[in-house]
């Protein structure tokens, strides 16, 4: 009951922020667990990265990005490929795990005690979700796009 509340109050605050900026082309990032295909579900506007970008993969390009476990050099290839493939457009926020260009970045950030939980309930390698992380606080930073964290409970 209470993952639900957090999910619902997570959901409404994103809502808001996506309504304010829904003439803009609005990236939503996080690392893996931090919820963005619950969001994704509920939001019936929003894109999945992965469901744009993988389509328009090869075999070999598939095989190599979701190669574990998770490098840098690995999402530096998903980065590069989803930059050059995948475009956000105007009132479509797309979620992802990478920074495409686009006028304002929503940024699913989630605590390590958390984010730990969430991974063992995944089954997911921690280690994989904390550099990728990393990872995507740098591509932030780098981007000079303006950004805003929305802090995952």
């Amino acid at each position: 009951m209470e993952q639900n509340k957090a999910e619902s109050e997570i959901r409404r605050k994103l809502e808001k922020i996506l309504e304010k900026h829904r003439h803009e082309r609005v990236c939503v990032v996080g690392t893996t667990c931090t919820g963005k295909s619950y969001l994704v579900k509920h939001i019936h506007y929003a894109l999945d990265m992965d469901e744009l970008i993988f389509p328009k993969l090869t075999r070999n390009e598939e095989d190599y990005v979701m190669r574990k476990p998770w490098t840098e050099e690995i999402g530096k290839t998903m980065t590069r490929l989803v930059r050059e493939r995948v475009k956000i457009e105007p009132g479509k926020p797309v979620f992802g795990t990478v920074v495409i260009p686009s006028d304002y970045i929503i940024y699913l950030k989630i605590s390590d005690s958390l984010l730990e939980e969430r991974t063992k309930r995944r089954n997911k390698k921690y280690s994989d979700a904390k550099n990728m992380q990393t990872q995507l606080e740098k591509e932030i930073n780098l981007s000079r796009i303006p950004y805003e964290e929305l802090n995952i409970t």
